[in-house]
């Protein structure tokens, strides 16, 4: 669903009138600017929050598979660095692996410190892939793992979730995430306010 930054802007005072009429004239008395600028702002980042918590389900993936290559190890393990618009990958399939990763370790993880042991990390029926920093700021992919006599590696597919564009004019969302970004909005704008208990109603509709 198509919708605009200003029809956005407009649910979201619409759903804090619903409960408290007065809130504006109080808002701008209090902080000295209007309520629109405020929402405007928070809107992205707002985004950017559902955009890592919501269900994928609701989200909009994107194939970037050509857009990324992995790099081969001699041990059959590899890594991939992801390009900065992505927030969030998804699933990835290798060339020789039976199914595709969707769960993504952490370095907290149990399995972690297993997959440096060519006896106990991932193959080709059970991969594992860890999603990491590599230290210069990046987000890599490090995978476990394809036999050593592969030659070269392959994506099959790499499912993401990029980041929301930045002060866009309009976005095109499922309803349930619009839902969720004016309810989060407008609790953003109560905790500006000070209101605490206001803005813990506002997260209380959110249904995802």
């Amino acid at each position: 669903m198509e919708i605009t930054k200003t029809d956005i802007i407009d649910r979201v005072k619409c759903r804090m009138e619903e409960l408290t009429p007065q809130w504006e004239g109080n808002f701008e008395q209090t902080e000295g600017v209007s309520i629109e600028r405020y929402i405007n702002e928070i809107i992205d980042e707002q985004l950017r929050i559902l955009y890592m918590t919501a269900p994928t389900a609701i989200l909009p993936v994107e194939e970037v598979a050509s857009q990324h290559k992995p790099t081969k190890r001699t041990d059959g393990t590899g890594r991939i660095v992801l390009n900065d618009n992505v927030l969030r990958p998804i699933s990835l399939q290798l060339d020789g692996w039976e199914r595709p990763v969707t769960r993504f370790i952490d370095e907290n993880h149990p399995l972690y410190e297993l997959q440096f042991n060519r006896y106990t990390r991932g193959g080709v029926v059970n991969p594992v892939a860890s999603l990491i920093s590599d230290g210069l700021g990046r987000m890599v992919i490090d995978y476990f793992s394809l036999p050593t006599s592969r030659q070269v590696h392959t994506l099959s597919s790499l499912l993401c979730i990029l980041h929301p564009a930045a002060q866009a004019d309009s976005y095109n969302l499922n309803p349930l995430l619009i839902d969720a970004l004016c309810y989060r909005c407008a609790a953003t704008v109560y905790d500006i306010m000070g209101n605490n208990a206001m803005a813990q109603t506002m997260l209380s509709h959110i249904e995802l």
